[in-house]
C-alpha cells in the first residue's frame, strides 16, 4: 500500500510539476519625466499593480537629472539627464508602496516642497 501510494504521489508531481506554485512574471514599469512630473497616459495617480515574487524592471528617463526613489524597499535610482536607466529588483515584499522622483538639488532649487511627486505606486498583491 505504500508503494502504491508513493507511486501515485510521485507520478502526481512528475505530471504537474508547478501545479499550486505561481511562476514569477517579468514586469517592464516604463517612468518618463518633463520638468520634474511624471508624464503617463493614465490619470495620477499611477498605480502599477504586479504580484508578489515578480521580476520587475523600471525603465526611467528624465529630462532633467534626479533620483527614484521606493523608500519601503530601500531603492534610489540615480538618473542623469536625457539618458536611460535600467533598474532590476524581485517584489518581495507586498503592500501599497510610494514611488518618489526626487530633482537634483541645486542652488536655483531649495524649495522643499519640489523635492518629490508622490503620484506613483507599486500594489504588490500576493500570489
Amino acid at each position: 500500500m505504500k508503494k502504491v501510494f508513493c507511486l501515485i504521489l510521485f507520478s502526481w508531481v512528475m505530471l504537474h510539476p508547478t501545479e499550486g506554485f505561481s511562476e514569477a512574471t517579468q514586469r517592464v514599469l516604463q517612468f518618463q519625466l518633463t520638468d520634474d512630473q511624471f508624464i503617463h497616459s493614465a490619470p495620477l495617480p499611477i498605480r502599477f499593480k504586479v504580484k508578489q515574487h515578480d521580476q520587475i524592471e523600471w525603465q526611467i528617463t528624465s529630462n532633467k537629472p534626479g533620483e527614484l526613489h521606493m523608500h519601503a524597499y530601500g531603492i534610489e535610482v540615480r538618473v542623469p539627464k536625457n539618458q536611460l536607466v535600467v533598474y532590476k529588483f524581485q517584489a518581495k515584499a507586498t503592500g501599497k508602496f510610494q514611488i518618489e522622483w526626487h530633482p537634483q538639488i541645486n542652488p536655483v532649487n531649495t524649495n522643499p516642497k519640489s523635492t518629490h511627486s508622490p503620484s506613483v505606486y507599486l500594489e504588490v498583491y500576493p500570489q
